[in-house]
Parts: structure tokens; sequence; C-alpha cells
């Protein structure tokens, strides 16, 4: 199948990118294109212009501060996944990346960016940026601005980008001490999208010490949106992260969830998608606690 007709621009630089989606009619971006050009074709998505952002080299790279890690948009799975920044500093990012089904091809040319703006609920990278506490930033007609993970996706393919909004840039904090962390995943057999993917961040005072000092743990495929399991991140905190803290954790992964927003369709119903939950709950945090 092929797409409608529509008309090409290349953006020189993230203003230009920005002035194009203001000017052109019914614009989207085209970044990596794993996510535009399938739905292009598929007549899911009809734009009657494409900006093309893919030569924007601002927007590549993963950087080290003093406090954070900033990856940009444009910076594909393989370079994330092949990042020793991010490996030590916030493993639950590559360890994500390394579930990515598509080879080499999705993995050398799709973007992080093009990923989270798509918001897919059967994307990966949601949960693990949700985990690891990142924020968004953004340009706009109105100058830049950095939005919350947990505030950036609205639900199914909804963010709070407006129509000639880039992202820009995910910048996530450093922690002190010893970090760790996973992702498991239970995937959709045809699309290779996660019918439940489970990411963990943890924090440890010294590498000499297994006592959990903080987690996060989130989940996504499970509702339109990620979410955090708080009921499991309390029942880890300030205990060694041994076989019967896991399990006890892992087994109280339902409390947070509301059963009414899990999801209910032909991928996986919410039954199945729910008796999923603590066994991958228990498989994430295990891989973790041993990184």
């Amino acid at each position: 199948m092929h797409p409608e007709e529509f008309s090409y621009q290349r953006a020189q630089s993230i203003e230009h990118a920005v002035e194009l989606l203001e000017q052109e009619p019914d614009a989207m971006l085209l970044a990596g294109g794993h996510g535009l050009i399938p739905a292009m074709k598929k007549r899911e998505l009809t734009p009657e212009t494409v900006v093309d952002i893919g030569q924007l080299n601002d927007l590549r790279g993963i950087r080290r501060t003093n406090q954070t890690v900033e990856i940009g948009a444009l910076t594909t799975h393989r370079e994330v996944l092949d990042s020793s920044i991010l490996a030590k500093s916030v493993p639950v990012i590559p360890q994500t990346v390394d579930h990515i089904t598509g080879g080499r091809q999705v993995h050398n040319f799709a973007t992080i960016g093009g990923n989270i703006a798509r918001a897919h609920p059967g994307y990966d990278y949601e949960g693990a940026l949700l985990a690891a506490g990142c924020d968004v930033h953004v340009q706009g007609p109105d100058g830049s601005r950095i939005v919350p993970i947990d505030e950036f996706v609205r639900g199914a393919c909804s963010t709070v980008l407006r129509d000639a909004d880039v992202v820009t840039a995910i910048e996530i904090p450093t922690v002190d001490g010893t970090r760790a962390g996973s992702y498991a995943k239970r995937k959709e057999p045809a699309s290779g999208n996660a019918i439940v993917g489970v990411a963990t961040d943890l924090h440890f005072d010294s590498t000499e010490s297994d006592r959990c000092r903080s987690a996060t743990i989130a989940v996504n495929g499970l509702q339109a949106s990620a979410i955090r399991l708080t009921a499991v991140e309390e029942a880890l905190i300030g205990r060694q992260l041994d076989q019967d803290t896991v399990e006890e954790a892992a087994a109280v992964a339902g409390e947070s969830v509301d059963e009414d927003a899990v999801l209910d369709n032909k991928k996986a119903s919410a039954e199945y998608r729910r008796a999923l939950l603590d066994t991958y709950v228990y498989k994430s945090l295990s891989s973790s606690a041993k990184t």
C-alpha cells in the first residue's frame, strides 16, 4: 500500500522545523521514520506535508553533566543501547532498548524522540523513562519548555505536544551511590510491542550494599500509558534485595493498578495482561538485583 500524496520539506534547524510546522497545512515530523512511514502506508496518518528533521545533528548524542544525562531526540536505539554513559548512569534505559524488536534496521534508524512522541501503549521507552524520572525538552513557537514524562504522555498515542512542537531532548537525573535497572517484557508475537513491560530503577548507597535506598517501578502495555507500581516500590525500600523480598514485592504489584483501566483488546485481554504482571515484575526485579 502507498501513502497519499504529500509535500516534503527538510528542516535546516530546530527553529526552521518549528516554522515549517506552523506554516505548512497538516504537517507532521519525520525523524527515523519507523513510526510515521508505516502509518502513512496504511493511511492511518495522511499528512499533507512531511517535515524532515533527520539531518539536525544538534538533536543527536548522549551527554553527561554533573547531575543529569541528556539524550538528543534523534539519538537512535543502537546509540542508546551501546552507550557506556547510560550503562553506568541509568542502566534501565539501555536494558529496555535491548528488548525493542525489529532488528538492525529499526535499531539503527528509529529514534528515542520519535518513539516517545508517538506514545503508543505498547512501545517500550515510556515505562523506562518514567522509572528513571526523566524530563522531556520541547521547543515550539513560544520557545522551549521542559515537561516531566508523567505529564508528557496523556494517553494512548496522545501527548502534550502541540502542532508546531518538536521534542529536542530527554534529560534524566543521575544519583549518588549505585544504580541498577532492568526491563522484562512479554511481547506481542506479531508486532513485538509490549503486552506487559516492566522497567525497574533501583538505587543503593554503594556497590557493597544490597539494601535498596529507593526504587521506581513502571509498567507499559498494561494501560493506555505507563504507570508506576507504587506498592512494589514501597515493598523494596530499605530492604535487602534477596529472593524473599523480590517475591513479596512482585506479589503486591496489582495493588497499584486500576483494574478498570487495564487494556482489553484483540492483542490481549485485560485478564491476561493482569495475570502477567506479577511474573514480569519478578523477572525485572530479579534481573536488576544481579546488575
